[in-house]
Order: structure tokens, then sequence, then C-alpha cells
């Protein structure tokens, strides 16, 4: 013990350091923190920083220049009553986003409406030749035609299903098709007027104009006004991603340290008395926490994390490819990002993991039955075992957890600082005396050495917790049991004749190298991360900023995403047979990557090709995304009819319906539940912009400058909604645009003149008649939109939910499969190195990460679409929300340890073998090989189960479910001293307690998921046949023995 605590003195002269530092501040300034005033206190709250502020104003600063340029005779002249359009393409166009985004989605805009311009004079040309075609001789080509009326309406049905099936198809259209569809409504709607082409190419040259101006504006208010990069929003992410990693590991810390001293029975009655009370936190997805003798407030505080941190995490991964496609002026090049983020995710992953120990104590927990008071002796001192393991467990791991803990999140500050995240504070005076003492603070060179000996420090300390474990249960090892080099002979088993003894303290073991093996491989990847920023430094690459260009692959993969879904092409795929020196390749399936037409053979000929060419027709107009665009012509149509019927057009142009149809464009949304809640939000946002007008007109009292100065406070207000809910992005826009509508029209009435302004058919309105005319139209229009949203039938999001959960499901079935051929591959030693392309182990871990990712945003989104749910109109019975969430967090426990096994598997990767490999190790990776450690059932189960959520068919009658799968049993079988204690401290044998875990962890999970997916399906049942007596009594007894299996595996 005096040998640890000289170590401890001596190996952590920064902590030492930093611990003086403070010591000396806290002399110095011996009065408490004041108590922030209200004010601060609202300031913070509602999170008004400055990059908010900065946006904030970004945002507004468009549309009031538009509006505000608009009072030049000039630009009044030219644009005359379609200027207010300059004002809300400046909005539409979202000049705050970042530069690739920005980019990106402008090239789109201008390309949506040069293509609708082009277009919609095709339209009008036909509509004007159906007109002089149909008007007889010598009558006025002017007034109603109806041959005119229906040829836009026909061009303004197939555009508007076209452009919202495109929509609902490509997302990152969504803003392209809501300014093509205003483009064409007002075109289309306009054109019933025009007699000659004069007028139309006039018109066109107008509106165009108009369009592309407003596009003008936010794209020098983007690049001239507080310009921001993709960049820099990652590099914020990316400071906020490892800020969130510290805390869910300083919560797992304080987690474990809760559980020290704890008494189950009066937790789980406080637990229950702030339940009654209704005190107590919710979790993510609204559900209350459940009730555990082992959950404490430290454990919901950890859970809250991880859903923060999965949150920051599905955010990082969507916007880290367009950081590395941009052009830019900086330090770091597109090849340290994709470094960077590689290097984030092997942090991730083990904090990730160990937040499972919450889950596995509470299984224990529930196995014991702790709070049970009817227990019989054997049982009560079952539990009082357990809950002593517990209690001494943690009291062994805090002091290594604790100083680990400290350890890592120093290492996060020096990344943070080395690769300028970060400011560093200021130095004090007094601290220059003590400057020579920090050659391992944060920040310094010579950190990364401070850093690998603390890492050693924590495996002796590990070494000692095992002396310490075997003590408690009886076993007497000498100190340096665990140090010795040479290999024992004589293996120390754990209570050799009891075998449920063994069995318990066996996992109380592996539980034990669980728990350390994980915060060791973090410690390894944080380190890994901070030679990474050292070496960055250290080559020159922060000394100063440079030009910065992306690649030409990158280049590429960008444009091929702006017409089509970024994914892996047939070239860069991994599903790609391997070309390496490996001896072998990866195989997953014929039909992994399209699916078999039961009905029809693979095309042989160049008949049977045109012949599948037409099956893509039919395939098209039966798709989902062409019932959407279906939906939003019916609703569209429903509104404009009135505009091509010769007894209603007129009363259409006068009372501004244009809007409602517009409205309409703008709010159709695919579920039901999310429809119905904007739905309600938007009427909210219209009144409030309505009310918002009358005080922006009058509170002035109609003098120009003062209105343009109070609308622009209204934007700028109004943009928080936008940057702080970005669910509710099109309820802030639409209240923005209905402001801009109402205080522009006056405007322009204010400077054109009564007579020009209605000069378009429409009557010119005092603001205190024309607002409650424009809430009418676009209420209306939300009111169509919403109707048809739900009828004939709903896209609810209790379907998309489901089926977005059986999404989830097939990729975890996909996810299992890539990490049993990635384990495979290790134990057999084939992988080859993962920094090779082309490589077995390459391809492996680039399907790994791409399908884990695509599994975490699901799961991401599944959470927050499951809120939308309790929106929708229901009819019959109760949409079973509580089982869906449960198999939501199922799902991810699963996906964890899945996780967790590809993680710990690279243990036994030829390349994290040393050149002093022992030889118990060489041994227990041979046997490793010779029984397998994964078994394909579990693809299988989980396939089946993807199957029958996404299509509701019932599961299929006696499901067999894959068995616990008993690694150490059946190593002990082969060679009974391969687990001997003696071994314990070999890093290998921690990583096989982590699959160990792993494996029975998926088993329980497993069983539990299939009893909620069988709760929502059902199961197909043949119980209807005759059975002999003797047959029954064998089922009966099969299943009994199932039952004890499933008993002996919890």
């Amino acid at each position: 013990m005096a040998r640890e605590s000289t170590k401890q003195d001596t190996l952590k002269p920064a902590q030492s350091h930093t611990t003086r530092n403070t010591n000396r501040q806290q002399s110095a300034d011996q009065q408490p923190p004041q108590k922030p005033s209200k004010l601060k206190q609202i300031w913070t709250k509602i999170g008004l920083d400055f990059p908010t502020v900065a946006v904030m104003f970004k945002g507004s600063l468009g549309p009031t220049i538009a509006l505000a340029m608009y009072q030049s005779n000039a630009v009044a002249t030219q644009y005359s009553t379609l200027g207010y359009l300059v004002a809300i393409m400046t909005v539409l166009s979202m000049p705050i986003m970042p530069r690739g985004k920005f980019i990106q989605n402008m090239s789109l805009l201008v390309l949506a409406v040069c293509l609708a311009a082009a277009v919609n004079l095709l339209a009008l040309f036909s509509a004007v030749e159906a007109r002089a075609h149909t008007t007889a001789p010598g009558q006025p080509l002017s007034g109603y035609n109806s041959s005119a009326s229906a040829v836009l309406a026909i061009w303004l049905m197939v555009q508007v299903f076209c452009i919202n099936t495109l929509k609902a198809a490509k997302p990152q259209f969504m803003f392209p098709a809501i300014v093509y569809s205003i483009f064409t409504i007002v075109s289309l709607t306009s054109g019933v007027q025009f007699a000659t082409m004069t007028t139309v190419y006039s018109f066109m040259k107008r509106i165009l104009e108009a369009f592309l101006t407003g596009f003008g504006l936010s794209t020098g208010v983007h690049s001239l006004v507080l310009p921001t990069s993709s960049r820099m929003i990652v590099f914020k992410e990316i400071t906020g991603y490892l800020m969130s990693l510290k805390s869910m590991l300083e919560a797992q810390t304080e987690y474990m340290a809760s559980l020290e001293n704890i008494d189950p029975v009066e937790n789980a009655r406080k637990q229950e008395a702030i339940a009654k009370s209704g005190k107590n936190s919710r979790t993510s997805n609204g559900n209350e926490p459940s009730v555990s003798p082992l959950t404490t407030p430290a454990a919901l505080k950890l859970k809250g994390f991880l859903d923060n941190t999965l949150a920051v995490q599905a955010k990082l991964q969507g916007d880290i490819t367009p950081a590395k496609r941009e052009f830019a002026i900086g330090k770091l090049e597109s090849h340290d990002l994709t470094e960077l983020w590689k290097l984030l995710r092997m942090v991730f992953i083990p904090i990730f993991g160990l937040t499972a120990s919450i889950d596995i104590l509470q299984r224990r927990a529930a196995v014991f039955d702790l709070c049970h008071e009817g227990a019989t002796e054997e049982q009560r001192a079952d539990q009082k075992n357990m809950l002593e393991h517990v209690h001494f467990l943690m009291k062994e791991l805090h002091k290594p957890f604790e100083e680990m803990t400290g350890s890592i999140a120093g290492a996060i500050m020096h990344v943070l600082l080395t690769l300028e995240l970060v400011k560093p504070s200021k130095r004090k005076p007094g601290d220059e005396e003590s400057q020579g003492e920090q050659t391992t603070a944060p920040g310094t060179m010579g950190f990364a050495e401070g850093l690998k000996r603390e890492i050693s420090r924590f495996d002796e300390l590990r070494r000692k917790t095992l002396n310490d474990w075997c003590s408690e249960h009886g076993i007497d090892l000498p100190k340096d049991f665990f140090e010795t080099t040479f290999l024992k002979t004589s293996g120390v088993m754990l209570h050799e004749q009891n075998e449920n003894l063994r069995e318990r303290s066996q996992r109380q073991l592996f539980f034990a190298l669980y728990l350390e093996y994980l915060l060791w491989r973090c410690g390894v990847a944080v380190l890994d991360l901070v030679l990474f920023a050292d070496k960055r430094k250290a080559e020159g690459g922060l000394k100063k900023s440079k030009l910065i260009f992306p690649g030409s692959k990158t280049l590429y993969k960008w444009l091929k995403s702006v017409v089509g879904r970024e994914d892996f092409n047939k070239e860069t795929s991994y599903m790609a047979d391997m070309d390496s020196a490996t001896a072998e390749s990866i195989f997953l399936g014929k039909d992994f990557g399209r699916r078999r037409d039961p009905e029809h053979l693979a095309p042989q000929n160049l008949g049977e090709r045109i012949g599948e060419a037409i099956r893509l027709i039919p395939k098209f107009f039966r798709s989902d995304h062409a019932a959407f665009g279906f939906r939003v012509v019916c609703a569209t149509m429903s509104i404009g009819i009135i505009a091509f019927l010769e007894a209603s057009q007129t009363w259409f142009l006068t009372n501004r319906l244009l809007w409602a149809m517009i409205m309409v464009a703008i709010s159709t949304s695919p579920g039901a539940g999310q429809s119905t809640l904007n739905f309600v939000l938007r009427i909210l946002g219209s009144v409030i912009a309505m009310i918002g007008a009358y005080i922006i007109w009058y509170i002035v009292d109609g003098h120009t400058a003062g209105a343009l100065v109070f609308l622009w406070l209204w934007i700028f207000c109004a943009f928080y909604f936008v940057m702080k809910f970005p669910k509710m992005v099109i309820v802030a826009i639409l209240s923005l645009v209905t402001a801009i509508l109402i205080i522009g029209y006056e405007l322009q009435v204010k400077k054109l003149g009564k007579a020009v302004s209605e000069s378009n058919g429409q009557p010119a309105y005092p603001t205190y008649v024309l607002a409650p005319y424009r809430l009418a139209t676009v209420t209306g229009g939300l009111f169509v939109a919403w109707i048809w949203t739900i009828f004939p039938y709903p896209v609810s999001e209790s379907s998309m939910i489901r089926e977005d959960l059986g999404a989830t499901l097939y990729l975890l079935s996909n996810f299992y499969s890539i990490v049993h051929e990635t384990v495979t591959a290790r134990v057999k030693g084939t992988d080859g190195d993962e920094g090779i392309k082309g490589t077995h182990a390459f391809n492996l871990n680039k399907a790994r990460n791409a399908v884990f990712a695509k599994i975490l945003l699901l799961l991401n989104n599944l959470k927050s679409n499951s809120a939308f749910s309790r929106f929708q109109i229901r009819v019959g019975g109760r949409f079973p929300i509580e089982t869906y969430q449960e198999i939501i967090q199922i799902s991810e426990r699963i996906a964890q340890n899945i996780a967790l096994i590809g993680y710990a598997s690279g243990t036994f990767s030829v390349n994290n073998r040393g050149a002093e490999t022992s030889e118990w190790s060489n041994d227990f990776r041979r046997l490793l090989k010779s029984i397998g450690t994964t078994s394909h059932r579990v693809t299988s189960a989980l396939a089946l189960m993807s199957s029958s959520i996404t299509s509701g068919q019932p599961l299929p009658p006696y499901l067999e479910m894959p068995k616990p799968f008993k690694l150490s049993e059946r190593l002990e079988t082969i060679d009974p001293a391969m687990l001997g204690l003696q071994h314990a401290a070999e890093i290998e044998y921690s990583a096989f307690a982590v699959l160990q875990l792993c494996a029975r962890n998926i088993t329980i999970d497993l069983e539990a998921l299939r009893s909620s997916v069988q709760s929502l399906v059902g199961v197909t049942d043949f119980s209807f046949h005759a059975v002999s007596s003797n047959e029954a009594t064998r089922s009966n007894d099969s299943s009994v023995e199932s039952t004890d299996e499933k008993q002996k595996s919890a």
C-alpha cells in the first residue's frame, strides 16, 4: 500500500498543480458566488446566447431589406404588385443555413424556379392557344374561357402531383418543392386572365425576377452578414459531444457511488412516493421511469445524459458530411474531420456500454426480488449476498473509476485546447511560479505521456481489485499473483465443489471485469484522440489557416446526393467482393441488396428488360410517395377549382384564395398525427401573426419607417422559434409569411397607390380588414390540407412508427450478422488491418459503422416521433404506445450489446497481438476458434420479428429463440483450467467477460422483444388438432423444461 500511495503522489503532477491553483483561488475568494438575477436566469433558460441572437438577426435582415428597398420608385416600378414575393423568397431560401447546406439548397432553389418558369411558360402558352382556338371570330379574347381554364387546371394538377411526389420521396427537396409550388400556383391561377403572350411574357418576367431577386438578397445576407460554415457548426457540435461524453462518464461514476451503501427497500419506497406525488422525472420519450430497487436518481440522470448524447450524435452524424464537402478557410482538412469522427465513435462505444450496467443490475435485482417481504431464509441469504457484492464492488471500483474519469476529463479538455475548439483560460500572475510543473497539464505536449501513466496505473488498480475480490470470496492469493509473467500450471477455480455458487461468483467476476475493461478501453480510445491532436499540432497543421478544397471523390458524392439517396454505391459498398490478401471475403447474402420478386424471374433478354421497365410505371403509382402526391392534388384542387369555373373565378381573385392554395402546398405532411398538431399550431401562429400585424402597423400609425422597424423586430423574434424548435420550422415560417403578406401589401398600396394595387383584380383593404381576410384564407387552406391528410384514410404516425420499428429490427439483424462475421474473422485471424483500404477488416468496419449509425438515427427518430402519436385522432381502440416504446428501449439495448461485442472482439484481432503475447492468450484464441462465439439464431429471430411487425402478420408458430450462449461452460468443458483465476488479469479474459455478458443480455432482451412483438401482432395458432394424451404430456414436460432453462439463464 505504501508503494501505491507513492505512485499516487508522483504520477499526477498536473492534478496536484490544479489542486494547488484551486486552493489558492478559493483562499483569495472567500465569498460565495452571488445568485444570478431573475432576468439572467430567464435569459439563460430561454437560451438566448450570442450565436442564437446572431442567427435571429441574420434571418430577419433579408425580408426587411426587401421591403425597405421596395420604397424606391425604381424598385416599385420594376416589381409592381409582386414585390411582396421578394421578401417571402428571402425567408424561404433560409439564409441562416451553414454555407455547405445553403449552397446546395440555393442551387436547388434556383434550378426549381428556372424549371418552374420554363414549364409554366409552356402551360400559359398552351392556355393562350386554347383560348385563341376556342374564341368565336369577332369576340374579345379577354374574359372567362373554359378551354383555357381546363388546360391550366390540368397543368396545375400534373405539376402539383409530380413536385409533391418528389417532396415525399426526397426530403432534401422540401424547400425547392414549396418554392416551385408557389411559383406554379401564382402563375397558373393568374393565367386565367391572360389573353395574349405579351401579357404572359411580361408577367413571367416580373415573377421570375422577383423570385431570383429574393434569392440574391438571401445569398448576400448569408455571405456578408455573420457568415457561418458547416465546419463551424460541426466544431461546436464536436465540443458539445465531447462534453456530453465527459458528463456521461462523470454521471456513471456518480451512479456507481450511489450504490455503495444503497438500501433497496428504502430506495424503492422513495421512488414509489415520488411517483405518487407526481414529481418524478420523465424519460425522453415521455414515460415515467420504471421503479427498481437499484434505480437511483443518479441512474435517471445518467439515462438523461445518454439521451442527450445520442441526440447530439445523430445531429453530428448528419452535419459531418456537409462540413467535409465545403470550400473553406481553416486548419483541419476534410480527411482530418473523417479521422476525428472515427476516433470520437471509438470513445463513444465503451461509454455507451458502461450505461448498460443500469439494466444489468436491474435484471439481477429482479431475479433476486430484493424487495420481496415474504422471502424464505434461503432467499434472504441470496439477496444479502447479492447486495453485499454490489456494495463491495462499487466501493472497490470507486477510486479507480474516479481517478480514471478525472484523467479522461482532462484528456477531453486537452483535445479541445489542442484543436483550438475552446480558448485556454487566462493565466493569473500567481500561476507563473508553478509554470514548470505544468508539463503534463491539458494543452501541453507532455500530456499524452502523463495520460499513458494514468492508464498504466488504472491497470495496476485493476489487478488490486481482482486480489481484493478474491479475498472477499475466500480465495487467498499472493499480493503479486496477477503481476508475475510466467504461466501458472495449477489452476485456481471458483468454488469447484458448488456449481451454482461457482456460476454466481463467475457472473460477479465477469461484471467487475466488464466495467473495468470498458473504462480501460475508453481511456485507450481517448489516448488515441489525444495522440491524433498532438500529431496534427506537431506536423504544423494547426499553425495557420489555409484554403481547403474537398477532394474530387467528395464532390462527386455531393453532386450525387443532391439528386439521389446518399448511400454506398456498388464500387464502394461493403457488399462488393473484397479483392484483398486475406483468406476469406465477406458474403452478406443474395437478398441483402434487393428483394426478389416471387412472381418474376430476373430478365434474360431484351424483351423481358423492356417489360421490366414498363412494370416500373405501375410500381411508381403504387408507391406511398405517389399516394401523398395525389392527396396534395386533391387538396389543392379543392380550392383551385374555384379559380377555373366561370361563376366563381372573379370571387376567387377578389378574395385572395390564391394564398389558401399556397398554404396547402406549404403545410401538407405525410402523417396525420403530425398534421393534426401542426394544424392547431399553424392556426395559432396565424392568429398571433394577425395580431402582430395590427400592432406593427397601428403602433406607428402606418408610417413606413416605423412599420419596417417593428416588422424587423417581429421577424427577429419569430426566428427564435425557427432556431430552438426545428420540428416546428414550418409553423414559424408560416407566421412570418402571414405578417409579411399583410404589412408588405399595405406598404405596396401606400407606395403604388390604390389604383395600381387593384389592377390585378384584388381590391385594396385597410389593415384592419385585410388582416382577417388573410387569416381566413390561411386558415381555410390549412383546414383543407388537414382534411386531405386524414381522408380517405389517415397515414398516421402509428403506422409510420410501426414501419420504422420494423426497419430498425431489420437493421439490427443485419448489424448482428456483420458483427458475427467480424468476430469470426478476428478469432480466426483472417481480418487484416482496418487501416488498409480493401482488406477484410476495413470493409467489415465500414459496414459495421454504417449500419450502427443508421440504427442510432432510426432510434432517435422513433423516440421523437412517438410523441406525435398522442395528437392523432383515434377511432376505435387506443394505440399501444407503451408497448412500442418498450420495443424501442429493447432495440436500443440490443444495439448497445451488439456494438459492444464487435468492439470487445477487437482485442482478439491479429493487429492487437503484441510481441509478448502469453501462451495462455494463444491457447485461448485457439479454443475460441473451435467453439465459436456468436449464433446465427439471433439474426434469424430479429429478421422474423422485423418481417412480422412491418407487415402486421403474426409471428410463426413455435418460434425458437436463441438459448443462452454459455461460452464459459463450453470453454471449461474443453479445458477446465482455461478460465482459472490466474488468468483473470489477461486483457483477453476481460474481453471474453464482455462477450459473455453481452451475449446473455441479447438473449434475455430477445425473449422480451418476442413477447412485446407477439402482444402486437399475435402468433399463428394451429392448436385445433387431435393429439394423444402421451403427446400432450410430453409437450407439457418440454414446456416445463423450457421454463426452467429460462429461469436459469436469467
